[in-house]
């Protein structure tokens, strides 16, 4: 299986994470698992079709599709002739790109964007993450991050803050930052701060694991 990532062009930087496309080998096939980041993200399958969302739905060549932020990890089967590529957007930022639905009924779940929003697949073979560039450069809407400065505050203490403090120090009442999450990442506060922990303690136990090994030789 090959693997890339990519940057975005530096004006989208506080908008999408990276852009990764992943292939598969020949004579190779095995489950992908993706864990919970917090992020929603666009997915265009440029191979066969491809089954995600723990076999339960299946992405088909040329279409593209929205993944809604996850609290509980896919996997997805990824065969000799998958070719998957994929914009990872930041935390709350879908509405900067797209007037949809609230983010709370695409979580967890896999849904196919109609024609008129879809990625055009001859302009994406041309060059992939160019294209992607000059789509979002195009298509923003606004630079308004609703939930930047409480994000920030998530990451700031490693996800180790209540709800209620957390609403307190951004002057906004539990309900409403309740509300706002829900619809602009599509879970609670407490399952992002959570997340968080989760992302933090892989991380440390990657780099744990590999210190590890290296002491050994």
């Amino acid at each position: 299986m090959e693997y890339k990532k990519v940057k975005p062009y530096k004006e989208l930087e506080p908008f999408i994470h990276f852009y990764w496309e992943l292939k598969g080998k020949e004579y190779e096939k095995g489950l992908e698992r993706v864990f919970p980041d917090g992020c929603a993200g666009i997915l265009l399958n440029l191979g066969n079709r491809c089954l995600t969302d723990n076999g339960g739905f299946s992405v088909d060549y040329g279409k593209t599709y929205v993944v809604g932020a996850m609290n509980a990890f896919k996997d997805s089967l990824i065969d000799n002739d998958t070719h998957l590529i994929c914009v990872c957007l930041k935390p709350a930022t879908f509405a900067n790109f797209y007037h949809y639905a609230s983010q709370i009924e695409l979580t967890n779940n896999t849904i196919e964007f109609e024609k008129s929003i879809a990625f055009d697949v001859d302009k994406v073979y041309e060059d992939p993450f160019k294209y992607f560039d000059r789509f979002y450069s195009e298509r923003i809407k606004t630079k308004t991050n609703h939930l930047h400065t409480v994000i920030n505050d998530i990451h700031l203490f490693k996800g180790r803050i209540c709800v209620f403090d957390l609403a307190k120090r951004n002057c906004i009442t539990v309900r409403q930052l309740e509300r706002n999450f829900k619809k602009f990442i599509g879970l609670s506060p407490q399952e992002y701060s959570n997340i968080e922990q989760n992302l933090i303690y892989s991380s440390w136990a990657h780099i744990h694991s590999i210190a590890q090994g290296l002491s050994i030789w």
